[in-house]
């Protein structure tokens, strides 16, 4: 029945792949995926580094309940809790004086932190403000009922779970985030911070090609990727066929077209890219939902010099100091000011990752390799060499998100401006139907996800929601066929 439909796949991320599989495991074998790079994966990109392998994209598998990779992967007991990183209590905190912050304080923080996020989706739902407003209005309540240090600290320590939100929700800030948006995201219950036994997030798609069910054949998903294929354009005019260009000058038609690059691309190219242009509620969808950079910067050390009981190195800046520093560095150094947070890596013990989001990642993203890593280097002897012997590291690794113009950043999420237009998920996700009911253009990604956006099993969802679009589509005409 769908032996003879032709599907191209623009895309070989999380989605993509889902999709593929999907519709090879239930017949489809006029199936072609274009990448425009040089790998599978997309935003989970594991790559050998030092000791195993890292992560320059998505690292944990978050939740299990409702959670698809957990689904996929637990049942070949793939994934372990990453219970180091999950108890805060590991977690170090110094000023920038170098002096370590009293445990009892930081982990006090860490609690508040943790209840306004337990309450918050109940609370939320009709909060017109911004998140960061909302978590600001919060914390202040929490701290007139507990003052566990005094006002300074407390302020200072709200600018660290500013920066720390940042990383979380892919923003410049949390003040252009909305609060009532975050209510639409679900969380899966379970370990949020899953590894994959140091083979990395690239064993997903092992998962989904069958490689780990001796009693299922292998899926052929790679002998269907065309590497390096970038699409320059996807004219869908035609009632019956969608004609795709690609920069090699050479022309594809195909019966369905589902499209899964990330928002990052729809914003720089969907004016270009397709013929006609997209309808009016699509291309406000694609202004409104935010899109931002979220780089990791990975180092590598000679040995391990932290104790195995701290999981994460905080960096927490007086204003005072944080103005000073700015106003003498060198020009081009303001950066390192928004330098707040190392941790560990599961399965990699000499390494430390940090992480930037925003103008601040984007920025590195131009700066060479040596000024970085001397950068970093910098920030963690100013704040924990009073308590450690650090030693520099040997070698580093980072991503370059947004520098990509393959991604454009790293994932999505909820604006103010979203909600003030009114737009969701389910807008970028609405297939384009031709006159005669056919679905010819359809849209995978993460972005697309009504509620797990910004996650990888959002994005394997998406990709399989797309699939199913069309078998059910093709299993509805079978009478005709």
């Amino acid at each position: 029945m769908f032996k003879d439909v032709q599907v191209l796949i623009v895309g070989a991320g999380a989605a993509g792949i889902a999709a593929a599989c999907r519709l090879l495991e239930q017949g489809f074998q006029n199936v072609r995926v274009f990448e425009a790079g040089d790998r599978i994966g997309g935003r989970v990109h594991t790559v050998e580094f030092a000791d195993n392998v890292v992560e320059l994209g998505a690292e944990y598998v978050h939740g299990e309940r409702g959670n698809i990779s957990y689904e996929l992967a637990s049942r070949h007991n793939l994934l372990e809790g990453s219970n180091l990183l999950t108890n805060t209590e590991k977690w170090m905190f110094a000023d920038s004086q170098g002096e370590i912050i009293p445990r009892e304080q930081s982990t006090e923080l860490l609690n508040i932190y943790h209840e306004i996020y337990t309450v918050m989706p109940n609370k939320i739902t009709d909060f017109e403000g911004s998140f960061g407003e909302y978590f600001t209005q919060e914390y202040y309540k929490a701290f007139k009922e507990n003052p566990f240090t005094n006002f300074t600290r407390a302020e200072e320590f709200l600018e660290w779970i500013c920066k720390y939100e940042s990383i979380i929700e892919s923003c410049d800030s949390w003040s252009e985030v909305s609060a009532s948006g975050l209510a639409e995201y679900w969380t899966c219950e379970g370990n949020p911070l899953l590894n994959w036994k140091g083979r990395g997030y690239k064993t997903l798609f092992e998962v989904l090609m069958n490689k780990f069910t001796p009693a299922a054949s292998e899926l052929p998903l790679l002998e269907k990727v065309d590497f390096k294929k970038v699409v320059s354009s996807i004219d869908y005019s035609s009632k019956n066929r969608i004609t795709i260009r690609t920069t090699d000058n050479s022309e594809h038609n195909a019966d369905h077209v589902i499209f899964t690059p990330s928002l990052g691309v729809l914003k720089e190219q969907h004016s270009n890219l397709f013929t006609p242009p997209l309808p009016e509620l699509k291309r406000r969808a694609i202004q409104g939902l935010g899109f931002g950079t979220v780089d990791k910067i990975i180092f590598e050390f000679p040995y391990k010099w932290w104790p195995e009981d701290i999981a994460g190195f905080n960096l927490v800046w007086s204003k005072e100091d944080k103005t000073k520093f700015v106003q003498s560095s060198d020009k081009g150094n303001e950066w390192l000011a928004d330098v707040f947070h190392f941790s560990t890596i599961d399965h990699q013990p000499r390494l430390l990752s940090g992480w930037l989001t925003g103008p601040c990642a984007r920025h590195v993203e131009d700066l060479k390799d040596s000024t970085v890593l001397d950068g970093f280097y910098d920030m963690l002897q100013r704040f924990f060499s009073k308590k450690f012997d650090i030693p520099k590291p040997i070698n580093m690794i980072r991503s370059k998100w947004n520098q990509n113009k393959h991604f454009r950043g790293s994932y999505s999420f909820r604006t103010l401006e979203s909600k003030n237009l009114d737009i969701w998920a389910k807008d970028l996700a609405e297939p384009i139907i031709n006159p005669t009911g056919k679905p010819v253009l359809l849209f995978g990604g993460e972005a697309t996800h009504e509620h797990y956006y910004s996650t990888v099993h959002g994005a394997v969802e998406s990709g399989i929601r797309e699939a199913d679009r069309l078998i059910e589509y093709y299993r509805k005409r079978k009478p005709q066929l």
